[in-house]
């Protein structure tokens, strides 16, 4: 069913005496094996519930502009806690990540499969104002979720690479 769940609560309990944030992600299908999972056994919903019920005054924080965390605290607790909902993409609208793949392709969403050739560009001699310009324009044509960006996608279908390969 899950990876991992033994670990949850252990990772939790840093919190108490570490100023530190402890973040989880839902489970993606991301594992460079060529499985898609067509549901998600864990998923955002179910991690916070899961150290709910181990620690019934869990509380939701506001969460800053931008964030990709729903965010939470412990009271007595020094850290924090942060669930990433990337496979269910609840932020999607206020996402401003982009990565550079090892192979120097932009993504402007973990779901697309790669918008702008940085390293063609660079090796065809593109200029800084060049490269400037067509990234600003990329940006400003970005999907407007990851739901659209990976229906826009042109290689393969569903998203199942590797996060190494992504740039995570």
């Amino acid at each position: 069913e899950g990876q991992n769940i033994e670990d949850i609560l252990p990772m939790v309990e840093l919190t108490r005496r570490y100023p530190v944030s402890v973040r989880f992600i839902e489970e993606m299908p991301f594992n460079g094996e060529g499985n898609h999972y067509p549901t998600l056994h864990w998923h955002h919903r179910r991690i916070v519930e899961h150290i709910q019920a181990a620690y019934p005054g869990l509380e939701k924080l506001p969460d800053p502009p931008h964030s990709t965390s729903y965010n939470y605290r412990i009271p007595g607790h020094q850290g924090t806690i942060g669930i990433i909902a990337a496979y269910s993409r609840t932020f999607c609208g206020s996402c401003n990540r982009i990565r550079i793949t090892p192979q120097g392709m932009l993504k402007t969403c973990l779901y697309d499969d790669g918008v702008l050739s940085l390293r063609s560009l660079i090796r065809a001699g593109a200029t800084p104002g060049q490269l400037a310009d067509t990234f600003r324009s990329t940006l400003q044509h970005r999907a407007k979720d990851g739901w659209e960006a990976e229906r826009q996608r042109t290689g393969q279908l569903p998203v199942k690479e590797s996060m190494a390969t992504i740039g995570g």
